[in-house]
């Protein structure tokens, strides 16, 4: 389904990839350089319990991409999830999963609406200053080049793509070059012309570790969960840790273990074991 937001003036429609039912809802926030389906076993492993929605972040996936009248900071994405709980009515009625840069997106959202949201769970996110990573960075060296660098850049990326989804994977199986294909790579495509790559090249070039090295996680205040797959190649547990300590309300901290950066692909039904768990954990307290 899609979903109308306005972001700093601007009118964009958000994709969102709907599963399962129940009384609880959970919207769900990838990162770099995915969509929304990269939530799609989890959230099939949570149907029978939950309501899940996954969202194409603002220049991701199905959603809009706009280019030059749009900064693609962390900080407009954490307007755009305000944007998408306002539009479907979930004010304080929904909790927020966020990973990698939708995890930074997350984190920002919720120091400053977490009165929106009733759980947080971060899933190996950006945070503090570990990030970019050199293959985010890299694409800096493509802002504002011609079509013609920009083909033959996508061209490289693209021949690139399926290995750097196995280097944040575990066990390197779950990235079969089908799998890229179908629900990542074609959406670097999307025209006219370059303009899907043009898009993933603002999101990797626009948003600085100023971001989210400014965080206030003293004003996260809701029962949180953050998970660290334990053998991510580019988000060290050091910075999980770091977060367990920053945020003022309570947080539970997980490592999950036979699982790189991209643990929604590798582990999906531990993903969702740890997401109910939680949950029924804090089933019923208002804190």
């Amino acid at each position: 389904m899609k979903q109308e937001i306005t972001v700093d003036g601007l009118k964009l429609n958000i994709n969102i990839e709907e599963c399962g039912s129940g009384d609880t809802t959970l919207l769900m926030v990838h990162g770099i350089p995915t969509n929304a389906r990269l939530w799609r076993h989890v959230q099939e492993n949570l149907k029978d319990k939950y309501r899940t929605l996954a969202m194409d972040m603002v220049g991701y996936g199905q959603s809009d991409m706009p280019l030059d009248d749009f900064k693609h900071t962390l900080t407009n994405q954490a307007e755009a999830i305000k944007g998408v709980i306002d539009g479907l009515g979930l004010k304080g009625k929904v909790i927020l999963v966020g990973h990698d840069h939708g995890g930074g997106a997350c984190q920002i959202f919720a120091s400053k609406y977490c009165d929106y949201i009733s759980r947080l769970i971060l899933i190996n996110p950006v945070a503090w200053d570990y990030w970019p990573v050199l293959e985010v960075e890299g694409f800096n060296a493509l802002v504002g080049a011609d079509d013609a660098t920009l083909q033959m850049g996508m061209a490289q990326a693209a021949a690139n793509f399926p290995g750097l989804l196995r280097t944040g994977s575990y066990d390197k199986i779950a990235f079969t070059d089908q799998n890229v294909k179908q629900n990542y790579l074609q959406f670097w495509g999307r025209g006219p012309g370059l303009h899907g790559f043009k898009s993933l090249v603002k999101i990797c070039a626009e948003p600085t570790n100023d971001e989210t090295m400014n965080v206030d996680h003293s004003k996260i205040t809701c029962p949180t969960m953050v998970c660290w797959a334990l053998h991510d190649a580019w988000m060290p547990a050091e910075s999980g840790r770091r977060l367990k300590k920053a945020i003022s309300g309570p947080v539970r901290f997980e490592i999950i273990e036979r699982a790189g950066h991209y643990v929604q692909e590798d582990r999906p039904d531990a993903v969702a074991d740890y997401i109910d768990d939680f949950i029924t954990e804090w089933e019923g307290v208002n804190l």
